[in-house]
């Protein structure tokens, strides 16, 4: 049952990544001019994703992932630490969470 805590800080987590989409929704373009295409009228143009805060092209990709989850009510307030360590267990990959002092014993030993 959604409390005004948790709607709270759905407006609050969506507001983060509207921000983050307003300050990184235009990748910068940069023109590379080809002798060889500019004949033919052909322009190339590269675009910078290294502008984003995590310098990776998958930064779009990640925030839409977050957005989409969070609008259908698959991410919470709270911690979410456990699941991703167990799908980094199961693709083999390392994982590392930070967790507060008094996180529940039973949940560590997850």
């Amino acid at each position: 049952m959604p409390t005004l805590q948790n709607d709270n800080w759905l407006r609050q987590a969506i507001g983060l990544i509207e921000a983050d989409y307003q300050r990184s929704a235009d990748t910068h373009l940069i023109a590379l001019p080809l002798p060889g295409f500019a004949q033919h009228g052909i322009d190339l143009y590269l675009k910078d994703e290294s502008t984003h805060p995590t310098g990776s092209l998958k930064h779009r990709l990640a925030r839409s992932l977050f957005l989409y989850a969070l609008c259908n009510g698959w991410v919470r307030q709270g911690s979410t630490a456990v699941s991703e360590a167990y799908f980094a267990r199961l693709l083999g990959l390392p994982f590392i969470a930070v967790m507060v002092q008094n996180t529940s014993p039973a949940l560590l030993a997850h």
